[in-house]
């Protein structure tokens, strides 16, 4: 035990105070929520030339400019406190098996303030793999700013925005959240007004507006920088969509892995929406289906409601 203590201090006291350079090349999914984002990190986690961290979803950038909170300093030691849990009683062989995570899990953790450099730290144990890759689901809410501290943190980024029919998301996120509040079963017993007053709360909300925060990622990214993609590409034709996502990023083409191609993420129970709630959900998007239309960002799949 004594020589796991030393080494796991060894990985700490060899970061501590040195100055790490910029990442050399970012790659961000950036939403939308329910739209298959899971989906694509599950094709490409363990891809040669792609180095993800042990937290999938970091959503730094978008802390930085006060979307969400989600990064302060108690939640992240509540991040570390259930890795430790995790090893508390493990078996030596287990725990120097994890050291790697233990380390980046204690260092994501460890600053009360967060900046970029402590960002930059979370890439490293990244082994010359071509790209370092953050899923948040918030970057797509960010303005200029926030993609100027991106382009701080990484000058060559690579971003992928990806959308579904908006009533099949809206459905999917609204019994995703009922399943996150630990009440699932109660997704039609909870009622219309519940569903209503969901939908009206920005952090829901937010997440439906395709061609808002489609401009504001054309905005503050080149044309070479961004790649729009559709959930229903994703079902219908798997490795063809997953291939043009290998093509965008400029890394080996790897075969996809038939297994994970059909597997479904995150399900949720196979509720149908009833009709009064489909309604007020496409008569709320009326205007939003409008202007994404305006912006050639629809599918064919998602007929004329969309």
């Amino acid at each position: 035990m004594a020589q796991i203590l030393k080494k796991l201090g060894s990985l700490l006291n060899k970061r501590r105070g040195k100055v790490v350079k910029k990442i050399d090349n970012l790659f961000l999914s950036v939403g939308a929520m329910k739209a298959g984002t899971t989906w694509l990190y599950e094709q490409l986690k363990e891809h040669p030339e792609i180095h993800f961290t042990p937290e999938k979803e970091i959503h730094y950038f978008a802390n930085k400019v006060g979307i969400e909170n989600q990064l302060n300093h108690r939640n992240r030691i509540i991040k570390l406190k259930h890795v430790l849990e995790k090893t508390a009683n493990a078996n030596p062989k287990f725990i120097a098996k994890h050291l790697e995570e233990i380390s980046w899990y204690t260092e994501f953790a460890l600053p009360d303030d967060i900046c970029n450099q402590w960002y930059q730290n979370l890439f490293r144990f990244n082994k010359n793999r071509k790209f370092c890759a953050d899923f948040s689901n918030l970057y797509c809410q960010m303005g200029v700013e926030g993609w100027e501290n991106v382009r701080k943190v990484s000058d060559n980024i690579k971003v992928i925005y990806t959308l579904r029919d908006p009533l099949e998301r809206i459905w999917s996120h609204y019994k995703f959240h009922m399943k996150w509040v630990n009440r699932e079963d109660d997704a039609l017993e909870a009622g219309f007004e519940n569903f209503k007053h969901l939908l009206d709360q920005h952090f829901f909300w937010v997440n439906a507006e395709y061609a808002h925060n489609y401009e504001l990622l054309q905005n503050s990214l080149k044309h070479d920088e961004l790649m729009l993609l559709y959930f229903e590409d994703f079902r219908e034709h798997p490795e063809k969509t997953l291939a043009e996502v290998q093509k965008f990023l400029g890394i080996e083409e790897i075969p996809a892995n038939q297994e994970k191609l059909n597997k479904k993420i995150n399900k949720t129970k196979s509720f149908v929406m009833p009709d009064e709630w489909r309604e007020y959900a496409v008569k709320k998007m009326s205007n939003i289906s409008v202007r994404n239309k305006e912006l050639g960002i629809s599918h064919d799949k998602w007929g004329d409601r969309c």
